[in-house]
């Protein structure tokens, strides 16, 4: 069990870091027993624990009468951990004495890090505030230069390695389903639904510039190949023809999509309200954020897609400032929701401050929009779906993958050979910790004057190649919600045998809801490891999937005569 001792307003930050790294915890009790306390206050040092892990970004953080002295203090750093950078976004300080360090300032020899032993105890400094780090991570988001390390996860990993190092045997439900490396969320953004509704309007221009004078650049830059540009000059001749209504609108590729992904589905997410390009939009051009179609236009396709088991969610327009008009772009698409989860996605990924409170009091149940316009990775530094702070339903399914953001020579402008070994990597972290990658591959994307179909199926085939759950986002979204509902009851654990029980509602955890949640426990009799991640511990662990039971008893001693 570890023991909790915050700042009483870090509590619910506290309390969504261990839905993210669930496993036993309590807020810190006096007289309680505790195999490790977790703490950023010194209040307890006489106190019998194991392993105690101490986190504070400020000298009043620690007691330093133990020939430790702080050497310096940083703002926005990245420490050093077995050869992995973590970012740091708020304060930073460093150590100078007794100890074994086990973090380091990049780049330098300065120690953000201190394991001290005394007999059979351990003490760990750490310099910075994790749960003021994970405030940071899950409200504002790292900027886009960090967008490439999934620094949440890494704080998880950090924690279990220090408290599986010491010895303590630890349980905990991983981010997966039973069976599965990981969890693959495809969306698909309707912003067009065909070229045939923009005549001689900015739409059409920019196709007919980047079709031609943009796909001759792409060619003599060698990021292009021949055939696109041939594919590109020809839909500039097919053009009057599709206008005409004499040849089909190559811009419409939903049955493409439903063609692709027959085995994996997806969520698509539309328009409400046509026209309308919203309020409080801070950029210049933001009247191009209408649409010419709103769902009334894809009443037909929108049900035949429900009837194939893909979902539909709403591309917000005002639903992220206004509870009104969140209510009423809702209201146009709810008839097309048969599950349980509601979800959004705000054009042009636009939030705020209050974006999530209005979207949960207007009755969504899940939201996809944090992620970055101009990059690829992790705004919120995890792979997890998460509950945002000051909501009390509504969950987040983190987007770590967009096709314009590969792509678009204002974004990061990548070669298809580049853009495959970003997604390769984000493909690798999710092997490596779990949870769920998210992917959003826009409408018009498949056809002239991107052409970033073959891409797409290739990435598909390169993430099948791995134990993955394909799933809506309300699928996922309802995953992850039984994962949060689990609780632990009681867990008891020595050397011999280890005692298990949970909490939670069978009928949405039990035979018929596959795939399973399922507890790990890591313990050093144990001897299976994890070598696809060296933030993993190595002392080994079991899994056991959670199937309507909710008591265990694990003889260690017959598992390893």
């Amino acid at each position: 069990m570890i023991g909790v001792l915050s700042k009483e307003n870090e509590a619910p930050i506290v309390e969504e870091f261990f839905q993210l790294f669930k496993t036993p915890w309590e807020f810190y009790a006096p007289g309680r027993d505790y195999d490790v306390l977790l703490s950023n206050q010194n209040e307890v040092l006489g106190e019998d624990f194991k392993l105690r892990v101490i986190y504070g970004s400020n000298i009043s953080h620690f007691d330093l009468g133990r020939k430790i002295s702080i050497q310096s203090k940083y703002r926005r750093a990245f420490v050093d951990y077995k050869g992995t950078e973590i970012p740091i976004y708020g304060n930073l300080l460093t150590f100078e004495g007794e100890g074994e360090p086990i973090l380091k300032v990049k780049g330098g020899s300065e120690v953000a890090g201190l394991k001290i032993e005394r007999s059979e105890k351990k003490i760990i400094l750490l310099g910075y505030n994790l749960f003021e780090e994970i405030y940071f991570l899950l409200s504002v988001g790292q900027p886009v230069g960090n967008a490439s390390t999934p620094t949440l996860e890494a704080h998880i990993s950090l924690l279990r390695n220090l408290i599986t190092d010491a010895g303590i045997p630890l349980v905990e439900i991983p981010p997966a389903p039973a069976g599965y490396d990981f969890i693959t969320c495809l969306s698909h953004d309707i912003d067009f639904l065909g070229i045939r509704n923009h005549k001689l309007d900015q739409t059409m221009l920019g196709f007919l510039y980047r079709a031609s004078i943009g796909s001759l650049s792409g060619v003599f830059k060698k990021k292009l190949p021949v055939n696109k540009l041939i594919k590109n000059w020809k839909a500039i001749l097919n053009l009057p023809f599709v206008y005409a209504g004499l040849s089909k609108d190559f811009w419409h590729q939903i049955d493409k999509y439903t063609e692709i992904e027959k085995d994996t589905k997806s969520t698509f997410f539309l328009i409400p309200f046509k026209d309308q390009p919203g309020d409080n939009i801070p950029k210049h051009n933001a009247r191009r954020r209408a649409t010419k179609y709103d769902i009334s236009n894809m009443d037909g396709i929108a049900k035949k897609l429900v009837e194939k088991g893909f979902e539909i969610g709403v591309h917000g327009i005002d639903a992220w400032h206004s509870l009104e008009k969140s209510r009423q772009e809702l209201n146009q698409i709810v008839e097309f929701c048969k599950g349980q989860e509601i979800g959004v996605r705000i054009h042009w990924l636009c939030l705020n401050n209050n974006s999530y409170q209005i979207l949960e009091e207007a009755g969504f149940t899940y939201d996809s929009t944090f992620g970055y316009n101009d990059a690829v990775g992790y705004r919120g530094g995890t792979v997890q779906v998460f509950k945002p702070l000051n909501t009390k339903n509504l969950l987040e399914i983190p987007l770590h993958i967009q096709d314009t953001a590969l792509f678009y020579p204002r974004r990061m402008n990548l070669s298809e050979g580049k853009a495959m070994e970003w997604c390769e990597k984000l493909i690798q972290n999710a092997k490596s910790f779990g949870g769920v990658l998210t992917i959003l591959w826009h409408d018009r994307s498949l056809a002239p004057e991107r052409l970033w179909g073959d891409f797409y199926i290739n990435l598909l085939e390169e993430i099948k190649g791995n134990k993955v759950w394909f799933a809506t986002a309300g699928e996922i979204v309802s995953w992850f919600r039984r994962r949060r509902e689990v609780t632990f009851e009681n867990v008891e654990i020595d050397n011999n045998k280890i005692k298990l029980s949970f909490k939670y509602e069978y009928d949405r955890l039990g035979q018929t809801k596959e795939p399973f949640v399922f507890v790990r426990i890591y313990h050093p009799k144990l001897r299976k490891s994890n070598e696809q991640n060296s933030l993993l511990p190595g002392s080994g662990y079991m899994d056991i999937p959670l199937k309507g039971k909710t008591s265990y008893e694990i003889n260690l001693n017959a598992l390893n005569p």
